[in-house]
């Protein structure tokens, strides 16, 4: 009987040696390829993308009322998904549905204004009802108090609806009511009274040119009184925009 032959030291068969070739495959294949490091972006980059693609990320500066050195310039548009819902034109909810219309506190040359009641919590706010014969002109002064939301010195726009004869502009109430009111039932205001008017007017008066809005019909049936007496500039009705590189004077 013939032996076998013996197996040399060191030596590797044939199957053993694809075995081990395919297993190097498989650890080849299961190796992940290195992927690129990802820059992080700058809050800078953000803003210099944002402004090539003419996208607006501010809107109004500090409660403070002064503007910072990266607010926006005039003319500048707030951009639309920046807006709240509740004050576009063009919504098909009803006034009634929300609010409870009360007594009239105000008429003025372009429609009245009445106190009305928030269904849901009762909170009391100012609505203005304006014909819709001047159509123009309440889609103008709507995107402008839209545009200058955010300063505690402009009254606040809450909500717009309309129907078939009007729209309906829900404000903030400022319950000192005009400075009109004040003047005539006070008299003659100290000098310090009439300091902080003044002060507190140029303040608004200052970021609505910042906001590229000129108001056009600053008087004291105008500016209205909160109850402890801090101003707010309203109507807008027959302000304007100021685009960059147009005068006042072309307005």
């Amino acid at each position: 009987m013939e032996s076998l032959p013996r197996k040399r030291k060191g030596a590797r068969s044939l199957a053993g040696s694809l075995h081990d070739a395919s297993a190097d495959r498989k650890r080849t294949c299961r190796e992940r390829k290195p992927r690129p490091d990802k820059k992080k972006k700058k809050p800078s980059d953000d803003a210099a993308t944002a402004s090539g693609r003419g996208g607006v990320v501010m809107t109004a500066p500090p409660a403070s009322g002064r503007a910072t050195p990266d607010s926006p310039g005039r003319g500048l548009k707030r951009k639309v998904g920046c807006i709240e819902s509740a004050t576009r034109i063009g919504r098909k909810k009803r006034l009634e549905a929300e609010y409870e219309l009360g007594d009239e506190i105000g008429q003025g040359k372009f429609g009245s204004v009445r106190i009305c009641r928030a269904k849901a919590g009762g909170e009391e706010f100012a609505c203005k009802a304006l014909p819709k014969n001047g159509e123009e002109t309440v889609h103008r002064e709507v995107e402008i108090m839209q545009h200058l939301s955010g300063h505690p010195g402009v009254v606040t726009l809450k909500a717009v609806f309309e129907d078939a004869d009007k729209f309906y502009l829900v404000m903030e109430l400022c319950s000192g009511g005009r400075l009109l009111d004040e003047m005539a039932r006070d008299g003659t205001f100290s000098e310090q009274r009439a300091a902080l008017v003044i002060k507190d007017l140029m303040s608004v008066v200052k970021y609505c040119h910042e906001m590229g809005v000129i108001h056009r019909d600053i008087k004291p049936e105008n500016i209205l009184l909160t109850k402890t007496g801090k101003m707010k500039l309203a109507d807008f009705g027959l302000a304007a925009r100021v685009t960059n590189g147009s005068g006042v004077m072309s307005v």
